[in-house]
């Protein structure tokens, strides 16, 4: 196994499988569970109208809802195609000499530091306290060469949440020494521990941020960073030209308007995690406390991979979290469906594990 594979390989097992998709059930993807919301299905639909321009070269028009929507100004804005293209021209533009990673964590932190040369540490998070984080132990582990500090929020695959003021503490504990970067790409789903806004007034902090985990649009790719309006720039002269598309830019900006079905995902996520928190425990399955869609499992015997390919014949895809390093074959990652997806999953898991 690559140890940058992703979930959400849909496609892939559907030609293996000779399945169709709309069969296939998807808990390797994070994504929401309601679907893509009709205003911006409608957006995107009708920007197909305009797709036989260019599109914007930046998508200004999407920086400008962006900082309206965060009451920043615009130039603490720069879309991509995704996060992780953003990531990595993060690494390559300012091009950290040693970075700290909090871990467990998404596999294209470090491929993005590789490319850039960044000499890499690790501060890894202890399962036996949930995933946790110690501030005051973070900060023991920066060295004077230490000048990049990444962290998620909350934890992928963990879910664990950190607190905004924690992040911020770290950043001004950080200030004349290391830039701060926080990928808060499932924060929609706990929008009260979000840091984004303190990039006008902490010139040390960026924030990443995706768009398509919350809005369910992994196939229009929409990302952003945010930060001090002199990185930012810095970032977009060595950004490529055109790297969303009109369809995505407006579905994008339909998204940011999509006040009722924000308000609705924060009302039932909770609960479908939490009931399928309990169904997982009933099985005898270790669940950790989780903020956002999806939760991580620790099994006692049985190997993540082994559940990962049973299942997988049997056409649902859940996500091993063995390429989240440290972890190990123990551990799997699910996302939180519908009420009747999340009781398919469990019938499907009881074959495997004797309730508790």
């Amino acid at each position: 196994m690559s140890r940058y594979q992703h979930g959400g390989g849909i496609h892939q097992a559907a030609a293996e499988l000779q399945r169709p998709v709309a069969e296939l059930l998807d808990f390797s993807a994070s994504i929401n569970p309601l679907g893509m919301p009709e205003t911006v299905r409608a957006a995107a639909a009708a920007a197909l109208d305009e797709a036989i321009h260019y599109p914007e070269i930046h998508a200004e028009s999407l920086l400008s809802a962006l900082a309206a929507h965060h009451h920043l100004d615009p130039c603490h804005f720069l879309a991509g195609n995704g996060s992780t293209p953003l990531f990595t021209l993060f690494a390559r533009t300012l091009r950290p000499r040693r970075a700290l990673v909090v871990r467990p964590a998404f596999s294209e932190y470090q491929r993005a530091l590789e490319i850039a040369g960044t000499e890499i540490e690790v501060f890894d998070l202890d399962p036996d306290k949930d995933f946790n984080l110690d501030p005051c132990q973070l900060l023991h582990q920066v060295t004077p060469a230490t000048d990049l500090l990444l962290i998620a929020n909350p934890g992928n695959p963990s879910g664990a949440r950190i607190e905004a003021t924690t992040i911020l503490t770290l950043a001004h504990a950080l200030r004349e020494q290391a830039v701060v970067a926080v990928d808060e790409a499932f924060i929609d789903f706990c929008p009260d521990a979000s840091v984004l806004q303190a990039v006008a007034n902490t010139p040390n902090l960026y924030v990443f941020r995706s768009m398509t985990k919350f809005y369910a649009i992994p196939g229009l790719r929409v990302g952003y960073l945010a930060g001090p309006i002199n990185g930012i720039c810095r970032l977009r002269e060595a950004a490529e030209p055109w790297a969303l598309s009109t369809v995505a830019i407006a579905a994008a900006k339909a998204a940011l308007q999509a006040t009722t079905y924000s308000e609705e995902t924060l009302q039932c996520i909770p609960q479908l995690r939490s009931e399928l928190a309990d169904g997982l425990r009933a099985l005898g399955l270790h669940v950790y406390p989780s903020a956002a869609n999806y939760l991580l499992l620790r099994l006692a015997a049985a190997h993540a991979d082994e559940i990962v390919t049973a299942l997988r014949a049997a056409g649902i895809l859940l996500r091993s979290c063995s390429n989240f390093l440290p972890l190990d074959a123990h551990y799997l990652r699910v996302a939180v469906r519908t009420r009747d997806e999340n009781q398919r999953l469990l019938s499907a898991l009881a074959r495997f594990f004797s309730p508790g």
